[in-house]
């Protein structure tokens, strides 16, 4: 029995359905979900210009959002966590400190070029997470 579940989240539509996927197994078990969600650095196009952080946190703040009505309306608590860090990174860390029993992760069925030279996130949760890890397709 599941008490406390991760979902790793980008807004995608694996995304969404990782999302769904979790609303449905916290409502079945009672479970928390803490939605983590992972951005990375973004560099300025013009040397001296500096990237607006307050813009760029509520737009993932917005994509979060989007989610909340799959849990919402299955009365599963939820909360979320979203940091400017490396997805794999985050993910591991906070499944660790919160001492989650389930990370739930959408697979985006990268190419072997691109897993060659960017490396899927769903792979190394899947390989280094100390809990159970559920893809979703």
């Amino acid at each position: 029995m599941y008490r406390h579940i991760l979902l790793a989240f980008d807004g995608s539509d694996h995304a969404i359905r990782a999302a769904q996927k979790a609303a449905d197994i916290a409502a079945s078990t009672g479970a928390h979900v803490t939605i983590v969600t992972a951005y990375p650095s973004i560099s300025p196009f013009f040397p001296g210009q500096k990237p607006n952080q307050d813009e760029i946190l509520r737009y993932w703040n917005n994509k979060v959002e989007e989610a909340a009505p799959l849990f919402t309306e299955k009365s599963v608590s939820f909360d979320k966590i979203i940091a400017e860090e490396d997805p794999k990174r985050l993910i591991l860390d906070k499944a660790q400190e919160l001492e989650v029993d389930l990370i739930i992760i959408g697979s985006r069925g990268l190419s072997g070029y691109e897993r060659l030279m960017l490396g899927s996130v769903s792979y190394a949760i899947s390989q280094h997470a100390e809990c159970d890890v559920l893809l979703v397709k």
